[in-house]
């Protein structure tokens, strides 16, 4: 059984469509496979039920992946400020347990967080904290625009700072559109050894063998 933590070096850069398309990859390879969110805050009601975002996003793509979230939090804010306003005491050890439970069946279980490493997640604890603490492999997802090398230097360095095992970097929404996005990833070698898993463009309402294509020959 294998588990991988997706975060990122920022929010809204992907981490979803990156774990959707490693699951579906991996799914097309006839692995058994799980996506788990252990927080999700944005959560939304629709004929009286309160649905995960994230979860429904997987589910345009394939009903056999099966999906787990242990706190479905209402607000897009942080799981932290989510959990504060709902009146909710998170407790990280739920997490393990049901990160744990739900791994036995599975070959693959993509595990994705929110926001980035520094992300506020329970009170004096952060993201990086949990990875920490889960002891979990973990891809970092990232974009070639202006200002993201900094970021994904920044995150590198928290990662090796607090014993994170970085499996590798995705490049996400290469469009090399601007002088800076052309130049991503010559600067990022200069500066890391990180290994690039893979660059992927940006896509508009990609169909599933499209994105399949993109992620099948990623290694996790």
């Amino acid at each position: 059984m294998k588990q991988i933590f997706i975060t990122g070096v920022d929010t809204d850069i992907g981490k979803t469509f990156i774990s959707i398309g490693l699951a579906l990859a991996l799914e097309k390879q006839n692995k058994k496979v799980g996506y788990y969110k252990p927080f999700q805050s944005g959560a939304y009601e629709e004929n009286n039920k309160i649905l995960a975002p994230d979860i429904e996003e997987l589910k345009k793509y394939s009903n056999n992946i099966e999906a787990k979230t242990t706190y479905l939090l209402k607000g897009e804010v942080s799981p932290y400020l989510a959990a504060k306003l709902s009146k909710v005491s998170p407790d990280i050890k739920n997490i393990k347990k049901d990160l744990e439970d739900f791994s036995k069946d599975k070959d693959v279980v993509i595990v994705e967080g929110a926001g980035g490493l520094y992300c506020p997640l329970v009170k004096n604890m952060l993201y990086k904290d949990l990875i920490s603490y889960l002891d979990i492999e973990t891809i970092i997802v990232t974009t070639p625009d202006l200002g993201r090398l900094n970021h994904t230097l920044m995150t590198l360095e928290c990662a090796k700072n607090n014993n994170i095992k970085v499996k590798g970097l995705i490049i996400n929404k290469t469009d090399n559109k601007t002088t800076s996005q052309e130049h991503f990833l010559e600067e990022l070698k200069d500066f890391s050894n990180v290994k690039i898993l893979a660059t992927i463009p940006n896509l508009k309402n990609p169909k599933k063998e499209e994105i399949i294509e993109l992620f099948k020959d990623i290694s996790i």
